[in-house]
């Protein structure tokens, strides 16, 4: 005979290993002298939420509806988390790109959920913010030589490399065998 409760529960194992994923990173975090006060500890139910909202469009098989705010959710608890705790020595308008970089990986596995063109038109975008915020964070934090206007000056012919390359990808993926030789 069947267990019940493994038919109510088919991904028991998956959530039961999430949680106790996030209660070991946050005790950690803890031990290792991160969370300075309690306080900081808000964005995990943010986080939390996030995951709930994953669980229910992927394990469960439920709407797409629910991958967006589960993403940016998710991502953002986190980002705002390492905010109160690892980095909390940089400002927000330091680390902006951040906040673009998890609206750009949202977007990827929403993507990826769909067929044909509506595929390209979501999973493109995203990974062109994601890239764009790469970008961009090493110049807000701080961390590279120069600035942000010596980079584009150097660099710039970089783009045409890059649409040149879009192009051939682009030509030979949309290329029919043809009989003429």
């Amino acid at each position: 005979m069947k267990n019940p409760s493994a038919a109510r529960y088919p991904n028991m194992l998956l959530v039961t290993g999430v949680a106790v994923a996030l209660a070991g990173s946050v005790l950690m975090l803890w031990n290792v002298g991160y969370l300075p006060r309690p306080g900081a500890l808000w964005p995990v139910a943010v986080i939390l939420t996030g995951l709930v909202f994953l669980y229910l469009a992927w394990p469960r098989r439920r709407s797409d509806r629910w991958i967006i705010p589960g993403m940016v959710l998710t991502l953002g608890g986190v980002v705002i988390l390492l905010m109160n705790t690892v980095l909390s020595s940089q400002s927000l308008a330091r680390i902006w790109p951040a906040f673009m970089l998890v609206t750009g990986v949202s977007l990827v596995p929403y993507g990826l959920r769909k067929h044909g063109s509506a595929r390209v038109a979501i999973v493109v975008p995203g990974l062109f913010i994601s890239l764009l915020a790469l970008l961009f964070l090493p110049f807000s934090l701080h961390h590279s030589d120069g600035g942000f206007a010596a980079f584009v000056r150097q660099w710039w012919p970089m783009i045409l490399v890059i649409i040149g390359a879009v192009l051939i990808i682009s030509f030979f993926s949309t290329r029919r065998p043809s009989s003429k030789v």
